[in-house]
């Protein structure tokens, strides 16, 4: 016969009915045995979790599957649960609250106790640097200090060039694919400057990078069909997450596929589709959702 121990602050707390105290006592129990196993441990949120699917809860306890799902989501609304969904996986519980009696020292520091999105942090634009490395609030003052006032009377005569026509036309492609990819596509200004960037200036690269883009977005499209708000997640205009870390990703991902392999293409599609994976795991974090 197996035991498992109902605390005496969870039946003094905002805990209702036998369900909530039986189903969160049970978390806790087997959030035990979680802090002793490293592989129950989060580096993305610095926290142990447990794996409870509803069936395993639901046959325990001999109550209905949608009993469970109902009590999940009061644990989730009191701050006592926070549900990681993966993509292709059991869902990650994470029991903000829980205090480890058997080891005291996994409560403090090093343990996160919030899940939340960092903040992006933005630059002062209106600081520059000028030329002897010294940071200044005038932008007017960014002249080399070092400039003496004998070379400042040094005038040189403007080399003229003639545009190279070809590098016009290429670059006017450029432009009209990366606006389209804006306008037409709703992608981040940010994240297309990123791949027009490292096309060096061939429209046919934009071109593939954009494509290798839709066709992973589409792949995990269909994967998560059957996850709601899925595709709300995988879309660039109702996830904003998008706009704060698609060109940072990007930029990660093609560097990446240039540096560790010659097949290129064959690494961005899968650290693409990765990307757009988790995506819809962060976008569907709070969703009591099992397909």
């Amino acid at each position: 016969m197996q035991f498992f121990k109902v605390k005496e602050s969870n039946l003094n707390s905002d805990l209702k009915g036998g369900n909530e105290i039986l189903i969160y006592s049970l978390l806790e129990d087997r959030m035990q045995a979680s802090t002793k196993n490293k592989d129950f441990f989060s580096k993305k949120f610095n926290d142990y979790y447990v794996i409870y699917t509803r069936d395993e809860l639901a046959m325990k306890l001999g109550v209905n599957v949608s009993t469970i799902t109902e009590v999940f989501k009061r644990l989730v609304k009191k701050g006592y649960l926070v549900m990681k969904h993966q993509f292709n996986g059991a869902t990650k519980l994470f029991l903000p609250k829980f205090e480890n009696e058997t080891n005291p020292e996994a409560n403090n520091g090093n343990v996160k106790r919030e899940i939340q999105r960092p903040e992006i942090g933005k630059p002062n634009s209106s600081r520059t640097l000028n030329s002897n490395k010294q940071i200044t609030d005038n932008t007017n003052d960014t002249c080399s200090r070092t400039n003496s006032p004998k070379d400042s009377n040094i005038t040189q005569k403007p080399v003229v060039q003639k545009p190279d026509q070809n590098k016009v036309i290429k670059q006017a492609e450029l432009d009209v694919i990366a606006n389209s990819l804006v306008t037409k596509v709703h992608l981040p200004k940010q994240a297309v400057n990123i791949m027009k960037t490292f096309s060096f200036g061939d429209p046919k690269k934009l071109y593939a990078y954009a494509g290798l883009l839709f066709k992973a977005k589409s792949a995990v499209s269909k994967q998560a069909k059957n996850i709601l708000n899925a595709q709300e997640a995988l879309s660039f205009e109702l996830n904003t997450a998008y706009q704060e870390t698609l060109d940072t990703d990007l930029k990660r991902i093609i560097v990446s596929a240039n540096k560790k392999t010659s097949q290129s293409d064959g690494y961005m599609m899968t650290s693409l589709m990765d990307m757009f994976q988790n995506k819809v795991n962060d976008y569907c974090i709070h969703d009591v959702v099992y397909q």
